[in-house]
């Protein structure tokens, strides 16, 4: 908060100071004066006295009691009623881009040149003279309803109102900019707020001219994959929510279908209880309750699951100095780096004292083009006293700090700086079960520390009585449409449906070379043949199974009829420990658990007198019943239809790329003179590259879920089941 709000705080803090001495000082002199003189009372021992004397004791210690209960909401209060002077910190009810300041009040965003970097004064105004979404493409805001929520990266906004929707200003169109309700490709909708702890924007994009006008200075530009290949980024604005558990980071984009079931694990694969996030231009920045910090780059884009772009596991460097490649004409090495973690802050880990403190409120800003080119902020105290935050370099060894006057309540200071913190459940799992090859004998095989949102996991192979590990990486697979719409966090649970991803095994050098017979025999007759082939693989995970197999025909680049054919393997694989798998209650259990259907607790005191109920429980049930079973005969119709829209997709892809193969690539002269742009557009290669077995997989996916009931729905029948059961039992009886 700006100084003001902390000299009225010193300023009220010294009036209860002042209040208490005086009625301190009142009190002794009434105590004296009663004393000495009878004609008041008599002396000290007077009960009247005594009764008089403690009733003001109690009053005025209530006063600054009182006081300090005010002061103490007061800078909620003040945030409530009045925009701040400044904004530092990012976070739900504030923002900051190189242009402006947001903030949010009274359920609309405002807005204010950022005079820092703009050099321009001004004053809080409504943004877009309205502060909500208005419009004729935002038909479902009405008049009543609030921005809850909102978040910026550049000058793209990204808000939610208190019916838990998204609504989207993004200024890079060069058309009118207006606000939309509605993400998503190659089909839009609109985009709930799942269960969360928290949630966060960010924005990475390209200065392409001739594309869109982009009227703003946060633009990185590129990213630099692991081996400092450098790589133009397209537009890629994405959201990443916090689950309830702080363990997992769900995300989406405005490229993808509209729904968030993609994620990744926190720190220490999902170990790390993240207390706040912050993001900014594709990087994510968590601190725990102990003050541990981390920062991760990832994306849809960049992650490996996206279309038409080309990745690799062969790690080098394929670009010359400081070549910027274009997003669709390069080869990305992957694994992503993992989380990496920051350094601590000496002055806070140092100070005996304790007056060097930091908060659970933390930022990260875009600051200028690549990785390297962001902003760590963490709000906090110096060891002199004074308010402010800590601030550095993404990779900066060493923090400083800059004074700010913005006060914050000790209640947020972390306590217990860097040491032990809780963790969270594990998340990794083991499987076990066969591997396949026509004609030849099976493997015994496990897949070991595996979990969806985490990647590698170990495959290992038994044979002999030996075994031998390899790496089992694994991405995100894309489709068509959203998995899970309404109920994300249902992907990769059982109730749910399977998680979809694309697999690739590295075979580490020891064991590739292996001198041992019998491995080197299994090497050669399986394996050898998929080391390091990027997405070799097809997976279908859940708690539950992991069925894995290997893609039979994969093209190899974009050369002209450059395929690989590879004898085909499957893994169908069991969790060998199922007892931590959670069947929640959903849709179906909810129904069938209404307390309106319940059987009385004293049913088996009931008579004759009482079989109108029980006929009408029963009826109740019944009807119940035949909801739940159209509500999943119309899952199922979904389904179908999902699959056969998939299929088609199939079907366009394959006449492409069987075009692509005739007539080779299309290839454009570069479309602009920008020093900052080197772009042809061989575009569709790499959806080429891609290949269609994602969309057969969904459209597989799809259709099996077509022909299977939820275990939440097997659930819900058997409960209503049971219950009809006892009913009609208890009425023959009676």
């Amino acid at each position: 908060m700006p100084v003001i709000q902390t000299e009225c705080r010193n300023f009220l803090n010294g009036i209860i100071i002042f209040i208490c001495e005086t009625q301190i000082l009142k009190v002794k002199h009434i105590k004296i004066c009663k004393s000495n003189n009878p004609a008041k009372g008599g002396g000290l021992n007077t009960p009247q006295l005594a009764t008089e004397i403690s009733f003001q004791r109690l009053l005025w210690g209530f006063i600054p009691v009182i006081i300090a209960v005010l002061i103490g909401f007061c800078p909620n209060a003040y945030g409530l009623d009045q925009l701040p002077e400044n904004v530092y910190l990012k976070n739900s009810q504030q923002g900051i881009s190189y242009e402006y300041y947001y903030a949010l009040k009274d359920g609309k965003i405002w807005i204010k040149p950022n005079e820092s970097t703009t050099g321009i004064k001004g004053e809080w105004k409504l943004f877009d003279s309205t502060g909500t979404p208005f419009g004729e493409d935002v038909p479902s805001f009405k008049p009543d309803d609030k921005i809850a929520g909102f978040s910026t990266d550049g000058t793209m906004i990204v808000a939610v109102s208190n019916n838990g929707r998204f609504y989207f200003w993004q200024p890079t169109l060069e058309e009118k900019t207006t606000w939309d309700e509605e993400i998503g490709s190659p089909f839009s909708d609109s985009l709930y707020l799942p269960k969360n702890k928290l949630w966060s924007f960010s924005f990475s994009i390209l200065r392409a001219p001739w594309k869109r006008l982009t009227p703003m200075h946060d633009i990185v530009t590129y990213w630099e994959d692991i081996d400092g290949n450098k790589t133009q980024f397209g537009l890629t604005a994405t959201i990443y929510v916090v689950d309830p558990a702080g363990q997992k980071i769900y995300f989406t984009d405005t490229g993808l279908p509209a729904t968030f079931n993609r994620a990744f694990t926190s720190p220490g694969r999902g170990a790390f209880i993240i207390e706040n996030m912050s993001s900014a231009a594709s990087t994510i920045f968590v601190i725990n309750e102990t003050g541990k910090m981390y920062t991760r780059m990832i994306d849809a884009e960049i992650e490996g699951g996206g279309p038409a772009l080309m990745f690799t596991y062969k790690r080098g460097k394929r670009t010359k100095n400081d070549e910027i490649v274009p997003i669709m004409d390069a080869l990305r090495s992957l694994p992503l780096p993992d989380w990496r973690e920051q350094e601590p802050i000496k002055e806070v880990l140092d100070d005996r004292m304790k007056q060097a403190v930091i908060t659970k409120n933390i930022t990260i800003l875009q600051t200028g083009e690549g990785n390297a080119a962001r902003e760590l902020r963490v709000q906090g105290r110096n060891r002199s006293g004074k308010y402010g935050y800590y601030f550095k370099k993404i990779f900066d060894p060493s923090w400083n700090f800059k004074i700010t006057n913005e006060y914050f309540n000790n209640k947020i200071i972390v306590k217990n700086y860097l040491q032990e913190a809780w963790k969270g459940r594990k998340l990794d799992k083991t499987y076990s079960g066969s591997m396949e090859q026509i004609s030849a004998p099976s493997l015994q095989v496990e897949l070991v520390d595996f979990y969806y949102f985490s990647s590698p996991a170990t495959l290992r192979v038994h044979v002999k009585n030996k075994q031998f590990d390899m790496k089992f990486h694994t991405v995100d697979q894309w489709y068509l449409t959203a998995q899970e719409k309404g109920h994300p966090e249902l992907v990769g649970n059982p109730a749910g449906e399977p998680k979809l991803l694309q697999g690739t095994l590295e075979i580490p050098e020891p064991v590739l070379n292996s001198q041992d017979p019998d491995i080197k025999e299994t090497i050669d007759r399986y394996f050898k043949r998929f080391n390091l082939a990027a997405f070799a693989f097809s997976v279908m995970a859940d708690d539950e199974k992991v069925f894995i197999q290997s893609k039979i025909v994969q093209r190899a680049s974009l050369s002209y009829m450059d395929y690989d054919f590879r004898r085909h393997i499957t893994m169908d694989l069991v969790n060998t420990d199922n007892t931590n798998i959670v069947i929640p209650d959903l849709a179906f259990t909810t129904m069938a658990r209404s307390s309106r259907l319940e059987v009385p607790k004293n049913w088996q005191a009931m008579t004759k007198k009482d079989i109108p109920e029980i006929e009408k429980l029963m009826n109740l049930n019944k009807n119940v019943l035949w909801e739940m079973r159209i509500l999943n005969l119309k899952g199922k119709f979904e389904h179908i239809k999902t699959s056969l829209l998939v299929l088609s997709g199939v079907g366009i892809y394959y006449a492409f790329d069987g075009i692509v193969n005739l007539i080779g690539l299309p290839s454009y002269p570069v479309l602009t003179s920008d020093p900052y742009i080197n772009e042809e557009l061989s575009e569709f290669g790499g959806l080429s590259y891609t290949g269609g077995d994602s969309l057969l997989d969904n459209a597989q996916l799809n259709f099996m879920l077509a022909f299977k009931d939820p275990l939440d729905y097997k659930k819900a029948e058997e409960i209503i089941k049971q219950r009809i059961t006892l009913l009609k039992s208890l009425y023959h009886r009676l």
